[in-house]
């Protein structure tokens, strides 16, 4: 393809795509932007929307490295290479803003501060520290008043932003159907920030009302926040489910590390976790990480549509594929084993059978766990104390016990989450939208999906 049929390409998106020129000339501040879907969502911004003016990212200031350091790693990841090769110039409009979200005003300089006011027409709220076992204190000072505290930036900026926040999917799993609307904690925000310190397991189970750990609970919170603070004008929530890898851009099969659900999907792939305790029937939501980009950065259009006709109050969206496209636990890890060759057979346990095993039963489970897991793990290590060499194998499987017993939760219940205001969202969008920012689930193709995420976890994975 020559130059001057790229050139005409993009000509023609800029004139008939609204989200495109929604973009043009406008500033946007992306909290959570080095993280996995951060990543992703400031380089599909900048491949796809040419016209923006500026990206200011929040970055913690690290011991190892300096605020330069950390963006000159964070543009030189293998997550920018078609932006630097379609135009390197392009990089330049991120622009690192030093802060931390603990602290207050977001640790955000006077001078920043003045930038971002001046500057910014879309804030897109994607930070959050996703740990299951935080205390109360930690869950709600890392993920619900940071919120509050980005609110109250946005008020005083003068271009009146657009706010996006990036909840989860399961921030209301205390119900079974999760419609896309706001839903109440039932405990007043002050009353928890009074016994924050108050490690009380009753009182958080109370507090908690059947959500299964405060990282979902800190959540829901900010939520609550977000619908409080913008009664009176338009903002959007996406909630996501289990993101995962990319299933086209930047590139497909695209992850940074491999924690969480790839790290189990990794170690089955190597024999060393073939066992799980879960209901393998259970529908299984999991989302291409572009996929959520495409939508945050739909939705932020459409937000501002809402907004220029006099629509008021938060629009929520369930960023989810079990609805429209769904598939079970069972088949999603007995799908990635298909494609264990992707980690070499120096680091795969072959002689371990490739197929997975889901057991509801605690006490089957188990006998399987021991039988197939604890006793040869418990050999390897005697033969490594018998050669000389360190025992690991059983350190190894509790780790991975552990995990899978954090992720459990999801594979014992099942939900039902609504989407009309995302299939609404897609409906209303240009042919050419639809195509350049795609988040249609039911175009997902799993099986060649899954074979991507597998290959993206193999060149990841960082044994435990």
């Amino acid at each position: 393809m020559s130059a001057n049929t790229i050139e005409s390409d993009d000509q023609l998106i800029n004139y008939n795509s609204p989200i495109v020129n929604f973009y043009s000339g406008k500033s946007v501040f992306v909290t959570g932007a080095t993280g996995f879907l951060g990543t992703v969502l400031v380089e599909k911004l900048l491949f796809s929307c040419k016209g923006i003016n500026n990206i200011y990212v929040l970055i913690k200031q690290s011991k190892d490295l300096t605020i330069e350091g950390r963006i000159l790693n964070y543009l030189n990841s293998k997550a920018f290479h078609r932006v630097r090769n379609a135009n390197p110039e392009f990089m330049k409009k991120i622009i690192p803003i030093c802060g931390n979200l603990e602290e207050n005003n977001l640790g955000i300089s006077d001078s920043d501060m003045k930038t971002l006011q001046a500057e910014v027409s879309i804030v897109f709220h994607v930070a959050a520290k996703l740990l299951f076992k935080m205390s109360l204190a930690t869950a709600v000072n890392i993920n619900t008043k940071p919120t509050e505290q980005l609110i109250a930036i946005c008020k005083k900026m003068r271009r009146n932003p657009i706010f996006i926040y990036v909840s989860s999917a399961y921030s209301n799993v205390n119900k079974q159907i999760i419609d896309e609307k706001l839903y109440t904690t039932g405990v007043p925000l002050k009353t928890i920030y009074d016994t924050l310190e108050t490690e009380n397991t009753r009182l958080i189970d109370i507090f908690l009302d059947k959500r299964p750990n405060t990282y979902i609970y800190s959540k829901a919170l900010a939520e609550e926040v977000v619908g409080k603070e913008f009664d009176e004008s338009a903002a959007a929530i996406v909630r996501p489910s289990i993101i995962l890898s990319s299933i086209r851009e930047p590139i497909p099969g695209w992850l940074t590390g491999s924690h969480g659900f790839p790290q189990l999907v990794g170690a089955a792939c190597r024999g060393l976790l073939l066992r799980w305790h879960g209901d393998g029937t259970v529908v299984f939501d999991i989302i291409p990480v572009d996929h959520v980009a495409n939508l945050i950065i739909a939705a932020a259009w459409e937000t501002n549509e809402r907004k220029l006709v006099g629509n008021k109050g938060v629009k929520v969206y369930n960023c989810c594929s079990s609805l429209r496209n769904p598939i079970d636990v069972i088949t999603v890890m007995n799908t990635c084993l298909k494609y264990r060759k992707y980690f070499g057979t120096e680091r795969t346990m072959s002689i371990f059978t490739p197929r997975y095993i889901m057991k509801k039963n605690y006490f089957i489970y188990k006998l399987l766990y021991f039988t197939y897991h604890t006793i040869p793990a418990a050999i390897i290590d005697a033969f490594f104390w018998l050669t000389g060499r360190t025992p690991m194998m059983l350190k190894t499987l509790n780790k991975l016990s552990n995990l899978s017993s954090v992720l459990k939760y999801f594979t014992h219940h099942q939900f039902l989450f609504l989407d009309s205001n995302v299939r609404g969202l897609l409906g209303r969008m240009e042919d050419i939208d639809r195509k350049t920012f795609n988040f249609d689930v039911t175009e997902i193709e799993w099986e060649m999906y899954l074979q991507n995420f597998v290959r993206g976890i193999a060149s990841n994975y960082d044994s435990c």
